[in-house]
């Protein structure tokens, strides 16, 4: 066998190993979110309503809190979709940036009205959601 022959065989081997890895990483992901009913992109397209507020602080609007109180609705039956909406909104606070005032992450959900029984916060554990 030739170097040639025997890097390439190793190079298509780890190719392999980081799909398998992948694949067991996005199994994992989906389980945990379970039969969820809700989608990433209602989540998070609702919720933008709630950026300004989550950025600059001050008082979150009615549309925000509109979006924050239906979110809870949807979600408050079914654990599944409790857990899914957390990645979503974890993604979605991600993508917003180190702008995000942790503070006012955590209080979204009283200022809104909204008793969750648990604390939010940007770097909560979805899978340990009740």
């Amino acid at each position: 066998m030739s170097p040639t022959t025997h890097k390439l065989k190793g190079s298509s081997v780890k190719g392999v190993v980081v799909s398998v890895l992948f694949a067991a990483c996005l199994v994992t992901m989906l389980s945990a979110m379970g039969d969820a009913a809700i989608s990433c992109s209602t989540v998070q397209n609702d919720l933008m309503a709630c950026a300004s507020y989550v950025i600059f602080g001050g008082s979150p609007s009615g549309s925000c809190c509109s979006a924050v109180q239906s979110l809870y609705w949807t979600i408050a039956s079914s654990r599944s979709d409790r857990i899914a909406a957390c990645y979503c909104i974890k993604s979605l606070l991600s993508s917003l940036g180190s702008s995000v005032d942790p503070s006012t992450v955590s209080a979204l959900p009283r200022a809104c009205n909204v008793n969750l029984g648990y604390s939010v916060s940007i770097n909560i554990n979805c899978a340990a959601i009740p």
